[in-house]
């Protein structure tokens, strides 16, 4: 079940056609209490120790590729944060030529969005598209958090991989209209005009959250802190990478083994 749901009276946080409620919260709200900032910081700083994301299945054993190339985001075909976000599928191919023309000795690597490389959707790009760009597909389930650590730079049209970037510490080329650019944290190639305020990256944080979110409790089914929901994501996440590759048990007796299987996997 979902840890947290946006709940918007205004607009939809992905459509930059017109304001949402967070995109008002990150233009008009202080965010200037003390308290606030620093459990922003520290959720940021639980998400990469933790080397959580949005999708959770990547291999954190994996090593990432030599450090200094660029990283290109893919995102899946008829993404709707694509289509109201001010981009469409020539966008990518775009940003891939301005990534080569911008850094032509650098490798690029186009990251692969997780439900492409499941087969679940199909992507912007193939292996043939990036390498006639000179790039090359990144497919290994690899922690974005590592991957970001080696970036030398950092290229997005509306991926969440453009706001962990930001939170990592990089300005990211941003060819399309999330809700994060437009806050003086990004080189934003098609901005939104609405949007003039210049946050710091707690702020930014602090909006996306602890302040827009309503965070939920799956096992209490009630409200929760972002904290309390980070307990959970991490305990989730711990399980997943335990447990993953199953278990094998030994001298157990027939009629045990099914109940067995189901609680280990």
């Amino acid at each position: 079940p979902p840890l947290g749901l946006l709940i918007d009276r205004t607009g939809v946080h992905f459509d930059a056609s017109g304001p949402s409620d967070l995109e008002r919260l990150l233009a008009t709200h202080p965010l200037d209490d003390t308290a606030l900032l620093d459990r922003a910081r520290a959720a940021v700083a639980r998400l990469r120790a933790g080397d959580l994301s949005k999708y959770n299945a990547h291999d954190e054993g994996r090593a990432p590729p030599a450090p200094g190339y660029v990283l290109v985001a893919d995102q899946t075909a008829g993404d709707a944060s694509v289509l109201h976000g001010g981009a469409r599928p020539a966008t990518f191919r775009e940003m891939l030529a301005v990534a080569r023309i911008e850094n032509p000795s650098a490798r690029i690597l186009v990251k692969t969005h997780p439900e492409t490389r499941a087969g679940a959707r199909p992507g912007h790009y193939t292996a043939e598209t990036a390498a006639a760009h000179g790039a090359e597909l990144l497919t290994a389930p690899v922690s974005p958090w590592r991957l970001l650590e080696g970036a030398a730079a950092v290229y997005t049209v509306s991926s969440q991989l453009g706001f962990e970037a930001i939170l990592a510490g990089h300005r990211p080329r941003v060819f399309g209209q999330p809700w994060y650019a437009g806050w003086g944290l990004s080189a934003d190639e098609n901005p939104v005009p609405r949007r003039e305020r210049r946050l710091t990256r707690a702020q930014l944080a602090a909006a996306a959250l602890i302040l827009a979110p309503c965070w939920h409790d799956p096992c209490r089914d009630r409200p929760c802190t972002l904290e309390q929901a980070l307990d959970q994501l991490e305990a989730a996440v711990r399980a997943y990478r335990q447990d993953r590759r199953g278990h094998v048990a030994t001298g157990m007796r027939a009629w045990k083994r099914p109940a067995i299987r189901g609680f280990f996997g």
